[in-house]
């Protein structure tokens, strides 16, 4: 988890993103990826469902980290059409502020009252061991998983489920988190098609 000073330095550039965004091109409703270094790291396509899609993740990011972004859009009025969260990793590793099970229903249900069509990705695999993978809290992981995923029930949220991908290789590099190539096409693969398949 990152030092809060940093989060909300990086919190504040994607802002800053956001807005340029909406001055040039306000009348487009974009789909917008929110969550940590596994999603910021993505290469997603440049549009979805026919809008442009922002990554507004950052490496170290922890659920709270997620709400206060998914809050500020509300504050600068960013309506997204697709809004995709993604997030939890780092909350098996160290401490938010408040505990997942508190902080992410409230995520999904900002993000619903963006007027966003709300979809959760679950936690990716994770190796057995790994210098990440070995600081992973495997009880806690376990919990924010079944969080992610009744959350996407009790806010009538779509799912996508990247628990498990199909790779010839590791899914994971030897850090035992962050994904391989291999990992990011499956895992890439699942959440746009997901998401093409039920575009608002």
């Amino acid at each position: 988890m990152l030092d809060t000073s940093i989060a909300e330095r990086r919190e504040s550039e994607i802002l800053q993103h956001v807005k340029d965004f909406m001055a040039q091109r306000g009348g487009e409703r974009p789909v917008v990826f929110v969550g940590d270094s596994i999603v910021q790291d993505a290469h997603f396509s440049p549009t979805l469902c026919g809008r442009p899609v922002i990554n507004a993740a950052y490496g170290g990011a922890v659920a709270g980290g997620v709400l206060r972004l998914v809050e500020a859009f509300g504050d600068i009025r960013l309506a997204p059409a697709v809004l995709v969260i993604s997030v939890g990793v780092n909350n098996s590793i160290r401490t938010d502020h408040r505990p997942f099970a508190e902080t992410y229903p409230e995520i999904v249900r900002r993000a619903a009252g963006l007027g966003s069509k709300v979809f959760v990705v679950s936690l990716a695999p994770v190796a057995a061991s790994g210098v990440m993978a070995d600081e992973i809290d495997r009880a806690g992981f376990s919990d924010i998983d079944r969080v992610i995923r009744q959350a996407a029930r009790d806010g009538s949220a779509a799912l996508i489920d990247v628990g498990t991908l199909q790779t010839k290789t590791s899914p994971v590099v030897p850090d035992g988190v962050h994904l391989s190539a291999d990992g990011y096409a499956a895992w890439t693969a699942t959440i746009e098609g997901a998401i093409n398949a039920q575009c608002p």
